[in-house]
């Protein structure tokens, strides 16, 4: 996977571009192309050779296997009586800010809150076009401009210089990330709750807990809010999203971002046993077998129709944490990704700077 340095960003209509003297903005059809620069403000900055700059706009094995964590969708928790799942995401983005947050964060986070206007342009527009169709010349490309518009407002384009041992720590990142995005499937935990009871436990496969989770999305895009001329690591999930980027780490929780430098984070990688209920990755390590409802023995129970075998995969798993208490929890298809990740991670802290802008 290539670090790729590029001069300049595609946004809407828009060509973002970066030279010696700033960064400037055009925008045309071939053959005309129109622009102005420096575009707004942004900022350069760098450290230990990364620099940006930025605009905004069972029996004794199946025993074994009642170690193990079983899915929970959440239609399921209203039954689940007094097992009690517990948030492990730790603290939100928001408590991890600082009193003065860095430039490029409080940029985001002011593009992630912009609201759309095009959908208002777009509904006064058809009411108006119902009683005045000609309108419609007007309507169409102011609601086009409209559009384009929210997309500058909510997006901030950063350019990034990375050269030196910075740029040979970046590459190998995205190198162990190659492994990370072969992974056939990839979950982030929100949730988990220890099962108390013989009962709880012969109900739910035998597990040893049940654990909430979401689908986690790989990939080198980065954020919706972030446009970079790098490729940008990313494990995005519904609840919480990560990226990597060469100076540091971002985080996000719904519409608010915030920052770590890779010296304050512990990665941790291993595997877990996980009893699976739903499609098997064909990439992932079966190890047991386990039934939906088991008896004493770890067999089936017999007293349950429709009692279904359920196969208990070896899945890895790499732990994110910080003394702030903020952590994520990943698990993957491939035990090979959570180490290659674990690895990269571990390039981006040897020599860990400061956080820049």
């Amino acid at each position: 996977m290539s670090i790729y340095l590029r001069t300049s960003i595609r946004l809407g209509p828009l060509r973002v571009g970066v030279s010696k003297s700033g960064i400037g903005v055009s925008a045309g059809i071939p053959g005309l192309r129109v622009g102005t620069g420096p575009r707004g403000s942004y900022v350069r900055v760098g450290v230990a050779g990364v620099s940006y700059r930025a605009t905004s706009g069972g029996h004794r094995a199946r025993r074994s296997a009642a170690r193990g964590s079983l899915p929970v969708p959440a239609s399921v928790l209203p039954e689940l009586g007094d097992v009690v799942l517990s948030d492990v995401t730790g603290r939100r983005a928001e408590e991890l800010l600082p009193a003065t947050p860095t430039t490029l964060v409080t940029q985001l986070n002011a593009a992630a809150r912009a609201h759309r206007m095009w959908p208002w342009v777009l509904i006064v527009s058809l009411f108006l076009v119902a009683a005045t169709p000609w309108i419609l010349l007007v309507a169409l490309p102011l609601t086009l401009w409209v559009g384009w518009r929210d997309k500058v407002r909510r997006t901030v384009v950063a350019f990034y210089e990375v050269d030196g041992p910075a740029q040979a720590q970046f590459e190998r990142l995205l190198g162990s990330f190659d492994e990370v995005c072969r992974a056939h499937s990839a979950w982030s935990t929100i949730a988990r709750g220890d099962l108390q009871t013989t009962y709880q436990r012969k109900v739910n496969a035998g597990a040893g807990s049940l654990v909430r989770r979401e689908s986690l999305r790989r990939g080198v895009g980065g954020s919706a809010h972030l446009k970079a001329n790098i490729a940008v690591p990313s494990l995005q999930a519904a609840t919480r999203s990560v990226y990597f980027l060469p100076d540091r780490i971002l985080v996000r929780d719904r519409n608010t971002y915030a920052d770590l430098p890779y010296g304050s984070v512990s990665v941790v990688p291993g595997s877990t046993r996980f009893i699976e209920d739903g499609t098997v990755p064909p990439d992932a390590v079966q190890v047991d077998t386990t039934w939906q409802y088991v008896n004493k023995r770890g067999g089936p129970d017999r007293r349950f129709k429709n009692n279904r075998r359920l196969p208990v995969m070896r899945y890895g798993e790499v732990d994110l944490s910080t003394s702030q208490g903020f952590s994520v929890h990943w698990s993957f298809s491939a035990e090979s990704a959570a180490h290659a990740l674990s690895a990269g991670f571990a390039e981006m802290t040897r020599h860990p700077g400061a956080l820049a802008g």
